[in-house]
């Protein structure tokens, strides 16, 4: 097994170990918009929801270089933003807006995609995404002490959109994750998609059970269930 120590590794070399070991890795798709008005729409992998209450999302952009990337300092200026989940039809229209364009270009068209405005934010978003997270900025951290480094941003969700096939909010799984059909990032150039789903159910522990948490144990009348693990289902 290698081992080492992060000092004796360029930065090049842990990125692209980290982008291969840390996988799929859902996708933000990132509207947002500059002090001046000017849009910007790009993708970044390093993204997951981080809190229901309130609900909020992070997602991180490396700089290129000495300098920050247009969302990351789009947000700074103009603290909104709109997080869109991507689904295969419009992975190809993501991939276009990956491109180095100057600040005053805007993806949206170079991707040919439509663009609406925000219900509460004033940022565009993306009309053909299936889902949508209008959010406020909470929290902009930066982090590292030499180039590159890297903006956290972390975003509360004000607002939503979610397209009336995707949502059964009487569901256990209120969202179809095979109508949503959402890609993940994986190492290098490739992708995955998430047609490719298994199920676990998680061990039920009787508050009873000495290996239970304590306040479940006080707090419960309960009739003991045995402990039982179900196998996962093929």
């Amino acid at each position: 097994m290698a081992a080492f120590h992060t000092r004796d590794k360029p930065w090049q070399t842990l990125y692209k170990i980290m982008i291969g070991s840390i996988v799929p890795r859902p996708i933000a798709f990132v509207a947002s918009r500059s002090a001046a008005g000017h849009v910007n729409l790009a993708p970044f992998s390093y993204f997951n929801g981080v809190s229901y209450n309130p609900p909020t999302v992070a997602f991180s952009v490396i700089d290129r270089g000495e300098e920050m990337k247009d969302t990351s300092r789009n947000i700074s200026e103009h603290p909104e933003f709109i997080v869109h989940i991507v689904s295969a039809p419009i992975g190809e229209q993501m991939n276009v807006t990956c491109g180095d364009y100057g600040a005053d270009i805007d993806e949206f068209v170079e991707a040919g995609l439509t663009a609406l405005p925000g219900v509460v934010v004033d940022v565009p978003r993306v009309a053909e995404a299936l889902v949508a997270f209008e959010c406020r900025l909470a929290h902009f951290l930066r982090i590292g002490d030499s180039a590159p480094r890297a903006s956290h941003i972390l975003g509360e969700v004000v607002y939503w959109h979610i397209d009336d096939g995707l949502l059964d909010e009487a569901a256990r799984n209120p969202i179809d994750a095979a109508v949503l059909e959402a890609v993940g990032r994986m190492g290098g150039i490739d992708y995955a998609r998430t047609t490719d789903r298994f199920s676990m159910v998680r061990p039920l522990i009787a508050p009873e059970d000495p290996r239970s948490i304590p306040s479940r144990k006080a707090a419960s009348a309960a009739v003991p269930v045995p402990l039982k693990v179900p196998r996962a289902r093929q």
